[in-house]
């Protein structure tokens, strides 16, 4: 694939995206945005519509951040998919409200992890036609907040991708494992297996997500503290309403989502099952997935609780200090690593992407030959 067919020769790109997850697209969207010139290559050695963490994700923008890095983080992210969802309307990215459910106790821990909405008391009979009957105890808090967002995630890839595909000098390679990044001339020679070289370029920024511990740099990834978690989510056959909002159960980082296109709601709840794999395929939901999902719905909306029907799980990475792990690779100038979203890919995926880009010495993604060089 990354053959010239007549010539034989290796192609050459000016940064080449390893992942083409929702991370990879936006670095590739951003990186033509700079430079609109740019020859891109972006890979990835699933083919398009394989289960992964992007085709999977709720696709929840809340603007919130538990400290103050991952605030702005959120707060860059939201803006940056604001000015894309402007740009281009027809993007499968909408606005929803946002209603939490906590305890009164934690209100002000909540307040201070806000990056930008505002919260408000919520009167209770603003869900009455959402949530019948739905009434916080004397206990909790019933609060209301704009500023989210929802995307079809693996939609709005799609098109980014597809953008990128359009564009001359750019590529978009699917199904085609990249093992490794070697030194070579003025940039790197990306390998895949038995080190068959599939294209050359000048600088790369790595996005492998849930698939980084077993792609270029994994060992420098796990030495960093980077693990797998499964990211677990249950169905509700049950239809929304129109403009239904989004319900967070904040004390258990669970949440309620309405997902009008599928006739159905989506209840996103944590699970604890650490290092797994994609290697070995995507995770199953478990009988604890289970009892944790009953557990969580019958103690703030039990009458749900009977209407569980089959869901979705996958993996991600996850990074000590819950923060992605954004950095250029020591040894090899011209190459950025970008994974650890930490079950928030598709939220910080802008910031993400427009820091691993940052990151890239000025110049880099330039358009320019590469030099010759030998591997």
């Amino acid at each position: 694939m990354g053959h010239d067919r007549m010539t034989g020769a290796v192609r050459e790109f000016d940064l080449a995206v390893v992942g083409a997850g929702v991370v990879g697209a936006m670095t590739g969207h951003l990186a033509l945005e700079r430079e609109p010139g740019l020859r891109l290559l972006t890979v990835d050695q699933l083919d398009q519509g394989s289960p992964n963490a992007t085709g999977l994700s709720a696709g929840l923008d809340v603007p919130t951040g538990r400290d103050a890095r991952q605030r702005a983080l959120a707060a860059r992210s939201t803006a940056l998919y604001r000015r894309l969802r402007t740009g281009r309307p027809g993007l499968p990215v909408r606005a929803l409200d946002t209603f939490w459910l906590l305890a009164r106790d934690n209100v002000g821990r909540l307040r201070e992890t806000m990056a930008g909405p505002v919260l408000e008391e919520a009167d209770p009979d603003a869900l009455d036609g959402v949530f019948p009957g739905l009434r916080p105890s004397g206990d909790q808090a019933l609060l209301r907040s704009g500023g989210s967002w929802c995307a079809d995630v693996a939609g709005l890839t799609r098109a980014l991708l597809d953008e990128q595909r359009g564009r001359s000098g750019c590529a978009v390679w699917e199904g085609e494992e990249v093992t490794s990044l070697r030194p070579y001339g003025d940039g790197f020679l990306l390998a895949g297996e038995g080190g068959r070289a599939l294209a050359r370029c000048r600088t790369a920024v790595v996005a492998t997500g849930p698939w980084a511990l077993h792609g270029p740099f994994g060992e420098r990834m796990r030495a960093a503290g980077l693990r797998i978690k499964k990211v677990a989510a249950f169905h509700l056959d049950l239809r929304p309403v129109d403009d239904a909002p989004v319900l967070i159960f904040e004390d258990d980082d669970a949440f309620l989502l309405p997902q009008p296109e599928s006739g159905r709601w989506l209840f996103s709840f944590t699970s604890q099952e650490w290092d797994g794999s994609p290697v070995l395929g995507p995770p199953a939901l478990s009988d604890g997935d289970y009892r944790e999902a009953l557990r969580v719905l019958r103690r703030y909306v039990p009458w749900l609780a009977g209407a569980l029907s089959g869901g979705r799980a996958f993996y991600d990475g996850y990074t000590p200090d819950r923060l992605p792990l954004v950095e250029p690779v020591p040894d090899h100038p011209g190459v950025v690593i970008a994974v650890g979203g930490n079950g928030s890919g598709f939220r910080l995926a802008p910031a993400i992407a427009e820091r691993a880009l940052a990151l890239l010495s000025p110049g880099y993604l330039e358009p320019q030959s590469l030099g010759s060089g030998r591997s």
